[in-house]
Parts: C-alpha cells; structure tokens; sequence
C-alpha cells in the first residue's frame, strides 16, 4: 500500500472515531442514552482513534494477541465489541422485560383493590 492510500485511511479512521466520540458525548448530554452504556461507545472511539494515530500500535497489538494482518486484528477487536455491546443489551432487555411484567401486575392488583373500594363504597351510600 502506497503511502498516500494509508495516510487517508489513517485519516478516514481519525474521522470515523471522532464522530463516533462527539456523537456519544450529545447522546449523553440529551439524555438520549446512560452513561453507563456510553462508556463502551467512549472506550471503542477512543481505542479506533488511538490505533488510528499510532500505525504502528495495530502491529505491536495484532502481534501480542497472535494474528499476523494487523487490519485483522482490529477488526476482530471491533466485532468482539459488538458482540459484548449485544449481550449488554440483551441482559438490559431481559431486565426491562421482567420489571415491565412486576409493574404490570402490581397495576392489576392496585386496580382491583381500587375497583372493590368504589364497589363498597357504592354500597354504603345505598
């Protein structure tokens, strides 16, 4: 690869990063998500920039963890976080659901207590 072509992927990826960073933080700011889910969205940017900056990081990192293509390494490394980010919010799902359904059956049982007071007091004023 030509040094022109990998300077603008190392541009592209700076860029890519950066959005993915700004775009998180005015997430949080608009409340638009927790802070507890925009830490891994923080830490996938900041990881993309930093591999993005230091060419030869990826090397040194593909390396370490065993795979000889760098670009492998850190595309096995993002859909790795995929994946994690799918299992946070499959639990988060799974938790939503099940409070969702205590609620429910809390109004249920609140809503039949209120019925039969109105039914009692429709009978004492009889």
């Amino acid at each position: 690869m030509d040094g022109e072509h990998m300077y603008s992927v190392q541009i592209m990826g700076v860029a890519f990063s950066l959005i993915i960073i700004v775009s998180v933080f005015l997430m949080v700011r608009a409340r638009m998500i927790r802070e507890k889910y925009s830490l891994v969205w923080f830490l996938i940017g900041l990881f993309t920039l930093v591999m993005s900056i230091f060419k030869g990081m990826m090397d040194w990192f593909s390396n370490l963890i065993g795979i000889d293509y760098a670009p492998s390494a850190f595309f096995s490394i993002l859909i790795a976080s995929a994946y994690l980010l799918l299992l946070n919010t499959s639990v988060s799902i799974s938790s939503l659901k099940m409070h969702n359904k205590a609620l429910t059956q809390e109004l249920g049982l609140t809503k039949l207590k209120l019925e039969e007071l109105e039914k009692k007091m429709n009978e004492g004023e009889s």
